[in-house]
């Protein structure tokens, strides 16, 4: 499922989206984008601004790379509250993190977050299927819908 975030465009040519992929129980690896060319499969039709979102082996090195050069990990909250705090006033907990150095691609499958550090809140809401996806937001170029970065993720 996925949707473009309200306001988070940085620029005329590129988009913010979010997407959900299954979160394993276990808290272990979690897939982040698919490999290939893919569209929200919640009926919405996103994206609506481009053709599909894509994503192939030399993408995703662009993709980590960007990642891996960032100061911090990224977090993942709950419910993508981090994007509404400021607006909403309510907290935004961190559920965990993932690095850069931790983002692996999978030829056919695509770009997986293989060490997330989970809270122990967060686990625990994994371990009892609380929590059953995981969905980033990421950018994306409008012409082409290449995926070009993670801004973070979110348990849903």
């Amino acid at each position: 499922m996925a949707a473009r975030i309200g306001g988070m465009a940085n620029s005329r040519k590129t988009s913010v989206a979010a997407l959900a992929s299954a979160l394993p129980s276990d808290g272990g690896a979690v897939q982040l984008l698919p490999a290939g060319t893919f569209r929200s499969s919640d009926g919405s039709g996103r994206p609506a601004d481009a053709p599909h979102w894509k994503l192939d082996a030399a993408s995703a090195a662009r993709l980590i790379a960007r990642v891996a050069a960032k100061a911090n990990p990224l977090v993942i909250d709950y419910e993508h509250q981090t994007l509404y705090a400021e607006k909403n006033g309510q907290p935004a907990p961190a559920a965990g993190w993932f690095a850069g150095r931790a983002l692996e691609w999978r030829d056919g499958q695509g770009v997986f977050a293989t060490d997330p550090e989970w809270t122990p809140p967060a686990a625990a809401y994994i371990a009892n299927r609380e929590y059953k996806f995981i969905s980033p937001v990421f950018e994306y170029d409008r012409a082409s819908g290449e995926v070009l970065d993670i801004r973070m993720a979110a348990l849903t």
